[in-house]
């Protein structure tokens, strides 16, 4: 598949099968999330790979119990962090390009695991606060998605997309 397809291709998939994905393929996930671009190369994230029940359920601080989330085998919990990014670019860097870096890397989570076989979701609607807490995540790490990976259980059909004339204008 190229990469225009793998990117059409990808779904937000919220049912998993039981199979454990080897270590070797979310070391390649990381890889990807490692060469998104950053502005000023500041590469102000972090990542921490969930695999344990009651992690997951630590991280998922809005009390849901039997979630969806529970049946992936691995949780990526991508982190921010404000203050590299405000080093060189300050309040700006730490409010802004630091979330925009970390959207990028974990676009390329997405797509990597699309094109590795594997099943994703960008989950956003967690407590980031009660997650830092829970995992006792360092000062400076900012929680900003969670991401189920795994393999499938079922194929979710393709959401209907606007169309380029409602969401593009050409200025010349």
């Amino acid at each position: 598949m190229n990469c225009s397809e793998l990117i059409a291709s990808r779904r937000s998939v919220r049912k998993y099968l039981s199979k454990e994905v080897p270590n070797g393929l979310i070391e390649r996930l990381l890889q990807a999330a490692h060469w998104a671009p950053s502005g000023g190369n500041m590469q102000p994230w972090h990542f921490y790979v969930l695999r344990g029940e009651a992690k997951k359920k630590a991280c998922d601080s809005l009390g849901r119990p039997g979630h969806w989330i529970y049946s992936a085998p691995v949780v990526i919990l991508v982190c921010a962090e404000p203050e590299r990014s405000g080093k060189q670019y300050g309040q700006r860097g730490e409010t802004l390009y630091c979330l925009q870096d970390t959207a990028a890397a974990i676009q390329n989570i997405l797509i990597c695991a699309r094109a590795n076989g594997l099943s994703t979701c960008w989950v956003g609607a967690f407590d980031e606060t009660a997650c830092k807490e829970a995992l006792s995540l360092p000062d400076g790490h900012r929680p900003v998605a969670m991401i189920p990976v795994g393999y499938s259980e079922e194929e979710p059909q393709t959401p209907k997309r606007r169309p380029l004339t409602e969401i593009v204008t050409y200025l010349d």
